[in-house]
C-alpha cells in the first residue's frame, strides 16, 4: 500500500491553510474595530469552503491510487482518527470547562451570564453527537460546542465516504459524480425562498468542496503526465480570486466560491510563481503545519474573551458588550476602533502561540502513535 506521504509537497497551498485559519480567527473575534467593519473579515467563514476543496486535493493526491485493499483503506481512517480526534477532544473538552465554570459563575452570583449555561449551542443534547464527530450531519438546526470543529465532523465523514468509494476503482468517475450532485444540490438550496440552515446544508457543502477538490487533483496530475507546467504569473490572479470569493458569499451565491478557490489549489499547486516562493517561507509554513491547531483552539479562546467580558458586565457593572453590525451581532466593546484593531492583532498572536502548543502536545503527538498503529495492520 502506497499511504506514506508522496515526496511532491505543496508547500504554498500549504501556507494557505496557514493564512485562511487566521481569516477564520479573525471572523470570530468580534470585537469593535476597524477590522471588524471590513467585509473580508466579516465573511471569513467561506475560508472551509477552502479547506475542503484543499483536503479532496491532498488526500486524492496522498491516498487516491493506494486504496485497494480492506487493510489498506483501515490504515487510511486510523490516520485520518488520528488527524481529527484527538485535538478535537482535547477542544471539546475545553468547551465543555468553560461551560462548566460560566454555570458556577451564575450560581454565585445568582443571575446568568447571557444566555443559561448548557442550552443554545452548548445544549448537553448535543455533547454526545460532538464527542462522535456527527454533530454537522443534519441532526442540528445549527452547530454547537466548539463551533468551527462542524467541518471536523464532516471532514470525518467525507473520509468515510472517500474510502469506501474508493472500491469502485475509478477515481475520476466518483469525484465527477459527486462534486456534480454537490454542486446542483447548492445550486438548488440557493433558489429557495428560505435557505436552509448551516447544521442542514453542511454536508452539501463539504461534498461539493471536497470532491471539487479530488477533480481539481485529476485535472493537475493530467498536466503533470503530459508535462504541461502552469506559468507562474497566474499566482497573481490569487487576490481577484479571493475578492471575488468574498463578493460571492456576501452576494448569497454559494456555489461559486468553491470553484473560485479551485482555481487557486490548481494555481498554486503548481509551485512556480513568485507568490509561491514566498509562501514557502519557514514562517508561512509554520503557520500551514499548526493550521488545524489555529482552526480548533482559537474558538476556545474567543470563548474566553467573551466569558471575559460578561463577567466584566456582570460582576462589575462595566459596558464591556454591545451590538454592532448588519446582522446585531454581540462585540467586545473597546474605547475604539483602533484600540479594537490591536486587540486582534493580539489575538491572532495569542492564537498562534497557543496554537503552537497543542500542536507539539496533542496533536503531533496524537497523530503519530495513530501512525505507527496504522502500520502494524500492514506488518506481515
Amino acid at each position: 500500500m502506497t499511504t506514506d506521504r508522496p515526496a511532491l509537497r505543496f508547500e504554498a497551498l500549504d501556507s494557505w491553510r496557514g493564512l485562511c485559519a487566521l481569516w477564520v480567527v479573525l471572523y470570530h473575534f468580534r470585537a469593535v474595530s476597524h477590522a471588524y467593519d471590513w467585509l473580508w473579515v466579516r465573511t471569513g467563514d467561506i475560508a472551509v469552503d477552502f479547506f475542503f476543496v484543499l483536503s479532496g486535493f491532498v488526500l486524492t493526491h496522498a491516498y487516491g491510487e493506494g486504496l485497494k485493499s480492506p487493510a489498506s483503506r483501515w490504515q487510511f481512517l486510523i490516520r485520518r482518527v488520528g488527524r481529527l480526534y484527538p485535538l478535537h477532544l482535547v477542544t471539546l473538552a475545553a468547551v465543555l470547562f468553560l461551560e462548566l465554570a460560566r454555570w458556577t459563575v451564575s450560581l454565585v452570583i445568582g443571575g446568568s451570564m447571557g444566555r443559561p449555561a448548557f442550552t443554545g449551542d452548548t445544549d448537553l443534547w448535543a455533547l454526545p453527537a460532538n464527542i462522535f464527530l456527527v454533530h454537522a450531519l443534519g441532526i442540528f438546526r445549527d452547530f454547537t460546542w466548539n463551533i468551527p470543529s462542524w467541518s471536523i465532523s464532516i471532514e470525518w465523514t467525507l473520509c468515510l465516504l472517500f474510502a469506501a468509494a474508493s472500491i469502485v476503482r475509478k477515481p475520476l468517475l466518483v469525484a465527477s459524480v459527486f462534486a456534480a450532485v454537490g454542486f446542483l444540490t447548492t445550486l438548488w438550496m440557493s433558489t429557495l425562498d428560505w435557505y436552509p440552515p448551516e447544521g442542514h446544508t453542511a454536508f452539501v457543502r463539504g461534498v461539493y468542496g471536497f470532491f471539487l477538490g479530488a477533480l481539481v487533483y485529476q485535472f493537475f496530475s493530467a498536466l503533470r503526465a503530459r508535462n504541461v507546467s502552469l506559468p507562474g504569473w497566474l499566482e497573481w490572479l490569487a487576490p481577484l480570486l479571493l475578492a471575488s470569493t468574498v463578493l460571492f458569499k456576501h452576494w448569497q451565491i454559494p456555489v461559486v466560491p468553491p470553484l473560485l478557490f479551485g482555481a487557486m489549489v490548481l494555481i498554486f499547486a503548481a509551485q512556480s510563481g513568485p507568490l509561491s516562493r514566498a509562501l514557502k517561507q519557514r514562517a508561512l509554513s509554520y503557520l500551514g503545519e499548526i493550521s488545524y491547531s489555529i482552526y480548533l483552539v482559537h474558538y476556545v479562546l474567543v470563548l474566553i474573551a467573551f466569558g471575559a467580558a460578561s463577567v466584566l458586565e456582570a460582576v462589575f457593572g462595566f459596558d464591556a458588550m454591545t451590538v454592532r453590525g448588519p446582522f446585531n451581532a454581540v462585540v467586545i466593546n473597546m474605547p475604539n476602533a483602533w484600540i479594537g484593531d490591536f486587540a486582534a492583532l493580539g489575538f491572532l498572536g495569542l492564537t498562534i502561540a497557543v496554537a503552537s502548543a497543542t500542536y507539539h502536545w496533542v496533536e503531533n503527538p496524537g497523530r503519530r502513535r495513530f501512525n505507527d498503529l496504522s502500520k502494524k495492520i500492514a506488518a506481515p
